[in-house]
């Protein structure tokens, strides 16, 4: 018994020993793509062969991934806990906030000594400035278009670009991007051949018609006889809420049952809601925030609109295709968020009344045709994990 009790706790010890550290980095846990990929990621990682543990910059209490996280007992550290602010005002308080960010980040990555950080969003130059241990393996995955990412002229874009390159430099930091496209951009950009193409992917589960809750609509004051435009995206000038609303006042001259559901938070969302009120819409239309119950929103839509001005890729496409809803989208998506027949791109160029037209003309295919099999976040997870290892 004494010699079983020792083996067990040698197989105890060695899988310690063996056991991988992981510290995703980003600026906070809101509901947009990035956010829901790493609380996605941190959920899913076999906690057998990882340890976990988030980064962020700020709370986002209106947000549920928080709670979400500490209820699965995932360590998140907010590096605004960790800040005093008692006798800082104005410009004062912004600076001391910004410089004291880099020290902060810098002295949680060097005590938490994670083998592996995994960067999203504008992250890289706080990053380079920890200076983590030389063995410390580094990855960042690319959210968004990368010329828009990096090659637009702003000093945080510049700065985050210099960064990025020196990170390759020093760490040989790799780069998991969403699409072949994508790859050959970043690969040309940073002058290297191993960044990895991983699909954002979905929680399978949780879009399974089953589940879905068949009271929304009347939860949310919806009228059954509605007919409703959904859009879910964070508020935010390429997403182009702005025209999407003119799209949805076009079909409401047509069509007064029409209601407009648009779910999302961010800087351009009470201008919106100011547009919406001055077209006298606010009877027809709901802007809802950080929802934890996407695919019940889903399911109570009859069509999606997403007019995007750029996008990485656009996950919410691969849910609403999951759930079988028309998708009319900008040409400007990329190919591979089409898994499906009920994709309908249209240019930007086209009129928001030339929108609507199709929109209110369209047809559902008799049989719906998806090709989801990649976009297991299941799957997704376990090859990150083998990316992790270097397998790929």
């Amino acid at each position: 018994f004494r010699n079983d009790l020792c083996r067990s706790d040698a197989v105890a010890n060695e899988m310690e020993v063996n056991m991988k550290k992981v510290m995703h980095v980003i600026h906070g846990l809101s509901t947009g793509g990035a956010e829901t990929l790493v609380k996605d990621y941190v959920l899913k990682l076999d906690k057998k062969k990882y340890s976990v543990v988030v980064l962020c910059f700020n709370h986002c209490f209106d947000s549920p991934y928080e709670k979400i996280l500490k209820d699965n007992n995932i360590k998140v550290l907010y590096m605004i806990d960790y800040m005093s602010k008692k006798g800082k005002k104005g410009i004062i308080l912004k600076i001391y906030k910004r410089v004291k960010l880099f020290f902060l980040v810098r002295k949680y990555i060097r005590k938490e000594k994670p083998d592996i950080i995994h960067g999203h969003l504008a992250i890289n130059r706080f990053i380079l400035f920890s200076n983590p241990n030389k063995k410390t393996k580094l990855f960042y995955t690319v959210h968004t278009e990368p010329n828009v990412l990096w090659r637009k002229r702003s000093f945080e874009r510049k700065l985050e670009f210099i960064s990025a390159k020196l990170l390759v430099k020093k760490y040989s930091m790799r780069f998991i991007v969403l699409h072949d496209e994508m790859k050959k951009e970043v690969d040309s950009i940073f002058k290297v051949n191993n960044s990895i193409v991983l699909n954002n992917g979905i929680d399978f589960e949780r879009f399974d018609k089953k589940v879905i809750n068949n009271n929304v609509r009347i939860d949310l004051g919806i009228p059954s006889n509605s007919f409703v435009i959904g859009h879910i995206g964070r508020f935010a000038v390429n997403k182009n809420q702005d025209f999407l609303v003119d799209i949805f006042y076009e079909i409401y001259k047509n069509n007064k049952n029409a209601f407009l559901l648009l779910i999302g938070s961010g800087k351009e969302k009470q201008r919106i809601q100011d547009k919406l009120d001055n077209l006298c819409l606010n009877n027809n239309s709901l802007i809802l925030s950080n929802r934890s119950d996407v695919p019940d929103l889903l399911a109570i839509m009859d069509v999606f609109v997403f007019p995007s001005m750029f996008e990485g890729l656009g996950i919410v496409l691969i849910e609403a295709q999951k759930m079988n809803i028309p998708c009319f989208i900008s040409d400007v998506v990329p190919q591979n968020a089409s898994i499906s027949n009920l994709i309908t791109r249209i240019s930007l160029e086209k009129k928001a009344s030339e929108w609507a037209e199709i929109i209110i003309n369209y047809k559902k295919p008799k049989k719906i045709i998806l090709n989801d099999s990649d976009w297991d976040m299941n799957e997704i997870v376990k090859k990150l994990g083998d990316i992790y290892l270097d397998k790929i």
